[in-house]
């Protein structure tokens, strides 16, 4: 089966439909990884006048792909597809068109719940100054944390034991058999979405905790160092290569500052997974810490995939996520431990197909811990 650009548009414009079919599903799975923009180009191209072909089975394929990713080339496809004749394509279309709406509104919606937060802050500062701001910002987290709590424990009681129910049903299929080859594979689909969704709860409650912090005087280089291990302990590639001055310190909440690192350095290394795959040159990730007046910037930089303009604009917004099983609370997270709880701050500068540098800039003045 072709796993590299070469082959996945060489199996795409085969006569065997065979061929095509298995080509086609290696083309969703690289446009789920978001390669290269300009392979993405000329994958979709392709894909495209695929809907066209004559066996159904290559026309559910191809709206299945389309639903890895919001390029526009894929909507008059996509609006053909929904009114096949086969039912089985009408129905991939259809979850494609609804994966796509998602999305858009996931990522319209974030952006425009954080200009009214903004929009509400800026007042509250205009009347009540500073202070007012951020005693507003301390309360509203606080509810946040409260109710995701609580959302959290009612959804977990009735998450587990449709879990249990999946895993038994499973099991019994998978040693029993069946006359549905299709069964086993679906009830091992719903246990997916299941740790998913659990996955995606656990996130949330790590992402509005509000855990008391203590603020110490830290190594920077020991800081990275650790956050780095973890990493490494679970991850053979890419390699990571530190540079910075020992001596530079600064007050930090260890345990938090290291978790951020953690969540940024995952982004690094799942961004290398294509080239992987394809065996291509792996150049290490760098992590770069330097003073600055009285700042430190902690750069990270990789080589991978890279970002889009607009899953860039998209990566700080909760639930925004190319991953297959992403939860889309990582980048946030890292930016709420950086900028709310340290005063920092944390941008992102990313080309498409090159890679991406993560920016964190820390105070180096001591903050009080809550």
């Amino acid at each position: 089966m072709a796993t590299d650009l070469e082959g996945i548009l060489e199996g795409l414009g085969s006569e065997d439909w065979s061929v095509v079919l298995a080509a086609v599903g290696d083309a969703e799975r690289a446009l789920a990884r978001a390669e290269g923009e300009e392979d993405l180009d000329v994958v979709i191209e392709l894909l495209v006048r695929l809907a066209d072909h004559s066996k159904w089975e290559i026309r559910r394929a191809v709206a299945n792909a389309a639903g890895q990713v919001l390029d526009p080339a894929f909507e008059e496809a996509l609006a053909k597809l929904a009114v096949d004749d086969n039912a089985r394509v009408r129905h991939a279309a259809e979850r494609a068109a609804l994966r796509r709406r998602d999305w858009h509104n996931a990522s319209l919606l974030g952006r425009q719940h954080e200009e009214r937060i903004n929009a509400t802050l800026d007042d509250i500062e205009a009347r009540f100054g500073v202070k007012g701001r951020e005693a507003v910002k301390r309360a509203s987290a606080q509810i946040a944390n409260t109710f995701a709590r609580e959302l959290y424990h009612e959804v977990i009681k009735l998450l587990s034991p449709i879990a249990t129910s999946v895993e038994r049903f499973h099991t019994k299929v998978s040693k029993e058999g069946s006359a549905v080859p299709e069964l086993a594979e679906e009830t091992a689909r719903m246990g997916r979405r299941v740790e998913h969704l659990r996955a995606v709860l656990d996130s949330m409650r790590a992402y509005t905790d509000q855990p008391r912090l203590t603020f110490e005087v830290h190594s920077i280089a020991e800081i990275v160092d650790e956050a780095v291990s973890l990493i490494t302990d679970t991850n053979a590639q890419p390699k990571i290569v530190v540079d910075g001055p020992s001596d530079v310190v600064a007050n930090v909440a260890r345990s938090r500052l290291i978790q951020a690192l953690v969540n940024v350095l995952s982004n690094a290394v799942d961004a290398y997974e294509g080239k992987i795959e394809k065996k291509e040159r792996i150049d290490p990730i760098r992590i770069v810490w330097q003073p600055r007046s009285e700042q430190i910037e902690i750069a990270i930089t990789d080589f991978g995939c890279g970002m889009s303009e607009e899953v860039l604009a998209d990566a700080p917004v909760l639930f925004a996520t190319s991953k297959a099983h992403g939860t889309g609370f990582g980048l946030p997270l890292a930016i709420k431990i950086v900028e709310s709880e340290h005063g920092g701050r944390l941008t992102l500068e990313s080309t498409k197909g090159k890679g991406t540098t993560a920016r964190i800039l820390l105070p180096t003045a001591a903050r009080g811990g809550r």
